[in-house]
């Protein structure tokens, strides 16, 4: 497998599509904007023609649906030929919008195995791709070098799922299974200049693009792939982040005892009137060893114990069920106890002159009702469970907000292409190449 990728990107590139590459926008990559629907919405402001297996008709400007009933392909209530057709504007400058959006390249309807749905696929180069994701996934006005290792990222990521194809009729997701696509609508004229400025170059890990995970923000330290999916990769390593600046560094999220109980048992999980959860405390990363928590702090299990029994959930399930912004969390059950007393001043008169905030001396006990790693409920009023945690995300890859942070440090400023280096430390043991 080794350069295997590269060897044949480069028969690619002489033998199967020349026009397209000669421009430099690299393979096409098929995108599925839709996928696994009933249904999906088509609009233009002119006529859109649908075509496939011989036939072709047009549709006149305006909304239209494309659906599946029976295992046959709809426009409306028109019967199409064939199980794909083409989706294009008969006049260019009325392009035709999939569910509100409008998009550069080809777009076609497919019907998927089984008869039973369908997908929407938009193909285009990879390039002008990357123009519709990297400026929906970092703020457009960050630092160069930070949306430089953005676009890299994105593009090594969006070539690797070329040669893993994972899905019938698309290489990659339009969403945040795959990577975020906004289409034409999403682009920005400072994030499109800096996919330019790196075109063409690439993560690479043993000759091969690699699947460069990233996430918003990680808590002060990324996680390795082995600790989050059980399944090691060499270059998606634990490492320190510079995302203190990010908004999600830290957050608190609480719930009473009663709303617990429902969430769990909506789930399927019938253990009655909770008394404890079951999770070690977090400690400083990087953690050397814990059964229960991974090398950044992340939770892998942890155990919620009720009156009819016990329930052993991963963190991702817990992080899913409860709507938290991460698995990087502590829990602390509790009552809120004020810390400190707003005072009114007022004058010999009686009038208000200011306020004076005074220290109670009533400093909160971080651990709660705990003993060991069980945290336990004792039923009085008031009592909260709380999960405070930091980062957004899955912690894995590179953390955007961190690279952020790299890229406004003073060695940004002293060395040139510096997203190298941000890439360089958060894909541990890659090379960085230009493909084409």
């Amino acid at each position: 497998m080794k350069r295997k990728w590269i060897l044949f990107f480069c028969l690619l590139c002489l033998f199967i599509a020349p026009a397209a590459l000669a421009s430099g926008g690299g393979p096409n990559l098929r995108v599925g904007l839709v996928a696994g629907q009933f249904s999906a919405e088509v609009e233009s402001e002119g006529k859109i023609r649908i075509a496939g297996s011989g036939s072709s008709q047009v549709l006149a400007p305006g909304r239209h649906f494309i659906s599946v009933k029976k295992g046959v392909l709809y426009a409306d209530s028109k019967k199409l030929r064939g199980t794909m057709v083409s989706v294009s504007a008969v006049d260019a400058k009325k392009p035709v919008r999939i569910n509100h959006r409008s998009y550069r390249g080809s777009l076609t309807a497919v019907l998927n195995a089984g008869g039973r749905n369908l997908s929407i696929v938009n193909t285009l180069p990879v390039e002008e791709y990357l123009y519709g994701v990297v400026a929906k996934e970092v703020m457009p006005l960050w630092p160069d070098e930070a949306i430089k290792a953005q676009a890299v990222a994105a593009r090594s990521f969006a070539l690797w799922h070329l040669d893993h194809s994972q899905y019938e009729g698309f290489d990659i997701k339009a969403t945040d299974m795959g990577q975020v696509y906004g289409g034409i609508e999403a682009e920005h004229a400072n994030t499109t200049k800096l996919v330019d400025a790196t075109r063409g170059i690439v993560a690479t890990y043993d000759g091969e693009p690699i699947q460069a995970f990233f996430h918003s923000c990680s808590g002060g330290y990324t996680e390795s792939a082995g600790e989050v999916w059980s399944k090691d990769v060499p270059y998606l390593k634990a490492v320190v982040d510079y995302d203190q600046d990010a908004p999600n560094y830290s957050w608190t999220k609480s719930f009473t005892q009663v709303q617990l109980e429902r969430i769990l048992s909506q789930a399927g999980y019938q253990l009655g009137s909770l008394q404890g959860i079951r999770v070690s405390a977090l400690g400083k990363a990087p953690l050397k060893w814990s059964a229960d928590r991974g090398t950044s702090g992340r939770v892998k299990r942890i155990v919620f114990r009720g009156s009819k029994g016990s329930a052993t959930l991963t963190g991702s399930k817990v992080r899913t069920l409860l709507g938290l912004n991460s698995t990087l969390f502590d829990v602390y059950i509790g009552t809120d106890t004020p810390q400190e007393l707003d005072v009114l001043i007022t004058n010999s008169y009686g009038y208000p002159v200011t306020d004076k905030k005074i220290e109670l001396g009533t400093k909160q006990d971080k651990r709660g009702n705990a003993v060991g790693d069980l945290h336990l409920f004792s039923g009085v009023p008031g009592e909260k469970v709380s999960f405070v945690g930091g980062g957004w995300g899955h912690g894995v890859g590179l953390s955007q907000w961190g690279a952020r942070g790299m890229a406004l440090s003073k060695q940004a400023r002293r060395k040139k292409d510096y997203y190298r280096t941000i890439l360089a430390h958060y894909y541990q043991g890659i090379s960085i190449e230009k493909l084409y």
